[in-house]
């Protein structure tokens, strides 16, 4: 399976902070969800939209399973019957999955839709465009 990004990109053009071993298992998850956000299109392009998106999905990945105890900052706190709410990124019922899931699309979309790969319409072959 290719990945979408080194760990030399990682470091040296996005800039990230992740270590080699937490990269190399997140960029896996990261480059499998674009291939399969672009049907499999992405594995002959050779943009650096593609690299930057990978690296930053993988940190998407990466801040999610650092943060699995699920809290936040406090939002309230009753001391008369100890409850404490904590503010979260995730909507009301979602799972940390879907969370990252959610965010990583903004990611991809942000990087990729520009690049045609995103596109999931179907092309009818003519040289003009519609």
């Amino acid at each position: 399976m290719k990945c979408y990004a080194d760990y030399p990109f990682y470091t040296d053009r996005y800039r990230g902070r992740m270590d080699e071993a937490d990269f190399q298992r997140h960029i896996l998850t990261a480059s499998q969800y674009i291939r399969y956000l672009t049907r499999c299109r992405a594995d002959e392009y050779e943009g650096d939209e593609l690299k930057y998106a990978a690296c930053e999905s993988a940190d998407v990945l990466y801040a999610a399973s650092q943060s699995l105890s699920g809290k936040g900052e406090k939002k309230s706190e009753n001391t008369d019957g100890y409850s404490v709410s904590y503010v979260t990124q995730g909507k009301d019922g979602e799972t940390s999955e879907e969370l990252s899931n959610r965010k990583m699309n903004g990611v991809i979309r942000k990087w990729l839709l520009p690049t045609g790969l995103l596109y999931a319409g179907a092309r009818c072959g003519h040289a003009y465009k519609h």
